[in-house]
């Protein structure tokens, strides 16, 4: 089970929460040697629709474009076809995996992916291999407990502000996920 290790990242509209943190893992796995895919979808999208302004502008202070992005519905295909589910609510991780009983051990809120997958190791694994991610995300399945998962705050409808504190909780979560997944540097 080689070939591309896929990511999706969940929120309720797509167009806020997972749809930055698609643009920034993009961002953050360019150059890495991980076949990775990526793509975000909402558990109440927003079809179609661009992301959120202030999302917009949030992205470009950092240097980072998401004006091609277009928000799609989370169907049972797209939680199927995903190696790891990473979503910003409790909800949300709920919603997938009501949608496909067996995505549990790949679904995830961001946080808690973060959190678990940085104790995992997975030495036995060569760095930046789909098969060492996969392996990282069953690990931290394992190590789950029954403290509730933290959620990513949503800025939708709040102030410019709260868009940039919702942007850093993704980086540093992802940075943490992300560095787990592709191993030592």
């Amino acid at each position: 089970m080689n070939g591309e290790f896929r990511i999706l990242l969940v929120c309720t509209a797509n167009i806020c929460r997972s749809a930055m943190a698609e643009v920034i893992t993009r961002a953050m796995l360019a150059g890495t040697g991980l076949p990775a895919a990526m793509g975000s979808a909402g558990v109440h999208a927003l079809a179609g629709h661009p992301m959120a302004p202030h999302a917009l502008a949030t992205l470009a202070r950092l240097g980072l474009d998401g004006r091609a992005h277009r928000a799609r519905q989370l169907d049972p295909g797209l939680v199927r076809s995903a190696d790891l589910l990473l979503t910003m609510e409790a909800g949300h991780t709920a919603v997938a995996v009501g949608l496909d009983p067996d995505a549990a051990r790949k679904t995830f809120t961001l946080p808690e992916f973060a959190a678990l997958a940085a104790g995992t190791g997975q030495r036995r694994y060569r760095s930046d291999t789909a098969e060492r991610a996969r392996a990282i995300v069953e690990s931290a399945a394992g190590r789950r407990g029954r403290q509730p998962a933290p959620d990513v705050r949503d800025p939708y409808g709040g102030p410019p502000e709260g868009y940039d504190t919702c942007a850093k909780t993704l980086g540093e979560s992802l940075s943490h996920a992300l560095g787990a997944l592709l191993g030592p540097r």
